[in-house]
């Protein structure tokens, strides 16, 4: 269940970022039913950025710098690739990059470190 929220949450900061901050061009406005670019885009990175902490303790013991690393990582890399490749989402600006992938950034890392938290929290629990 904490999975899904930490989805919830993730999927919310890039959809806000994406259509508040400036710099972050939203080409086909999402209406309902319409899907457009920008939900897909923020679903799949919300996506991403919720994994970071489960793939870190997969691999090895997970830390906060390390988890803050991915996230700045990732967030750079997927609006680079936003940037090469507009699908319905375009980066204008060089400031709306780096806005738009710090603040993204920011979002994953605190919702990675309290689900990590909450996991080192429930393993140091007594049975």
């Amino acid at each position: 269940m904490n999975y899904l929220k930490t989805l919830v949450i993730n999927f919310l900061v890039v959809f806000f970022a994406n259509h508040v901050l400036p710099g972050i061009l939203v080409m086909d406005q999402t209406k309902l039913p319409h899907i457009g670019g920008d939900l897909i885009m923020a679903a799949s990175l919300g996506l991403l950025n919720t994994l970071i902490c489960p793939l870190l303790k997969l691999i090895g013991h997970a830390s906060a710098l390390k988890i803050a690393l991915v996230a700045l990582i990732l967030n750079f890399a997927a609006y680079a690739v936003i940037k090469l490749i507009p699908i319905g989402i375009g980066v204008s600006t060089v400031e709306g990059y780096l806005m738009a992938s710090v603040v993204v950034a920011v979002g994953s890392f605190l919702t990675n470190f309290f689900e990590l938290k909450r996991q080192n929290k429930k393993m140091e629990m007594p049975l």
